[in-house]
């Protein structure tokens, strides 16, 4: 079922996500993403593994457009989306974006940092 600019999750009666977002309001699209994060990991924790690949594709788009490719949540996404790839059984896939996620954070927090090992 589809309304204007809301499409249904089909996880639950009632459950929508934002489907549509205007381009000149980044408050908007970061608020979109973050939607988008939280239904992938329904979406995943349903097995529905390349569904939720989709919307955290989605979701890393906004983020960067709005924040920029080397921001601390982009990494939080790329990381998320590793997790479904190796569930998805991609391991080179997963591979190569947790690489990419540990190297915005070295660059975010430091070499030292715990959360950059």
């Amino acid at each position: 079922m589809r309304a204007a600019g809301r499409a249904s999750t089909g996880l639950l009666p009632g459950a929508w996500i934002v489907r549509d977002v205007s381009s000149a309001s980044p408050q908007a699209l970061l608020e979109a993403a973050a939607d988008r994060v939280a239904l992938a990991a329904m979406l995943d924790a349903s097995g529905r593994h390349r569904e939720a690949a989709e919307s955290l594709r989605q979701a890393l788009l906004a983020y960067e457009r709005v924040l920029g490719p080397d921001h601390y949540e982009v990494a939080g996404v790329l990381q998320d989306l590793a997790g479904v790839a190796e569930r998805a059984g991609e391991p080179e896939r997963a591979a190569a974006l947790r690489a990419r996620a540990l190297h915005i954070r070295r660059r975010v927090l430091g070499h030292t940092h715990r959360r950059s090992r």
